[in-house]
């Protein structure tokens, strides 16, 4: 396969490009402007809290980033299962990008009783895609390089470890590492989900963008399309094995399945953007508790 080749896609649930543009339309001039705008804004606006608990020190090795929003129930689980299983547990730090007051009180709460360091994004006038994608550039811009780590990485606020894991490990000397997105109309295109995503620390020296690209019809993470990954040398990055487990009896890939990412367990459409019919949280807190241990966290869900 030689550089700018699309390697093959995983078994996963993905959203279709026709879904994509359907829920991300490309603005009019006007509106444009204003994303354009308010994008500009976003970027430049510091952080109205960050509470680091004395963890600087790590983030000069790796900076782990989830992105949380509106799930304190969620972030809960995830924290418990990264301090249990992930090796560079001292490196995660929560960065919040929830839409709603409660949502951000209650995860920062959470945050300073577990002693997890909390970042608190700028209000995030952005939707969809476009909200997450400018808020891993937000993380990137604004905290990342500031500490220059060796290795950074993003993963969703609904994700899991769920046996021992090192990124470094799995990252292994290259220059990327993550699960493989080829969902685009773009010839030979593909980007990395930026909710399991990981870069050696040399890649903060270019330009990077996590927004998603209508020029190419990529979701959240093919800004990085024409800036990395059509150029990067494919042996230079490491794909995940995704696979799909079924907890219901019918074929819906977002309804009857959870995700398997390299032996993490992703929900799927925890945030519920999209309208999920069917509630999964006891079906979750199930494979969760076989994964906790005895010090699991008591965490009531709310729908999933």
């Amino acid at each position: 396969m030689g550089a700018g080749d699309a390697p093959q896609g995983g078994e996963e649930p993905k959203i279709s490009v026709a879904e994509w543009e359907r829920l991300n339309r490309p603005p009019r001039r006007e509106a444009w402007l204003r994303y354009v705008w308010r994008t500009f804004r976003f970027l430049r606006t510091a952080a109205p809290v960050s509470e680091l608990h004395g963890q600087q020190r790590a983030f000069g090795d790796a900076v782990i980033a989830s992105v949380a929003f509106n799930r304190p129930d969620v972030i809960e689980w995830q924290i418990h299962l990264v301090r249990r299983y992930l090796a560079e547990h001292q490196s995660y730090i929560v960065f919040d990008n929830s839409k709603k007051e409660e949502a951000r009180t209650a995860i920062r709460d959470l945050c300073r009783r577990l002693e997890v360091p909390y970042v608190a994004l700028p209000r995030n006038r952005l939707v969809v895609s476009r909200s997450h994608g400018q808020a891993l550039n937000w993380i990137v811009r604004n905290f990342v390089t500031g500490f220059g780590p060796k290795l950074f990485g993003f993963i969703d606020h609904d994700i899991f470890p769920t046996q021992p894991f090192s990124i470094r490990e799995r990252l292994g000397g290259r220059l990327a590492y993550g699960s493989l997105r080829d969902d685009t109309p773009t010839p030979g295109g593909w980007f990395l989900w930026p909710a399991f995503c990981f870069f050696d620390g040399s890649l903060l020296r270019q330009r990077l963008d996590f927004a998603p690209s209508y020029r190419f019809h990529m979701d959240s993470g093919g800004g990085n399309w024409p800036l990395l990954y059509r150029s990067i040398d494919p042996a230079q990055v490491r794909f995940t094995e995704n696979k799909l487990l079924a907890f219901g009896d019918g074929k819906n890939p977002h309804e009857d399945h959870f995700m398997s990412v390299d032996g993490w367990l992703h929900v799927t459409n925890a945030s519920n953007w999209r309208k999920q019919p069917a509630d999964r949280r006891e079906y979750l807190a199930a494979l969760l508790r076989q994964a906790g241990g005895p010090d699991q966290p008591d965490v009531k869900f709310e729908p999933i």
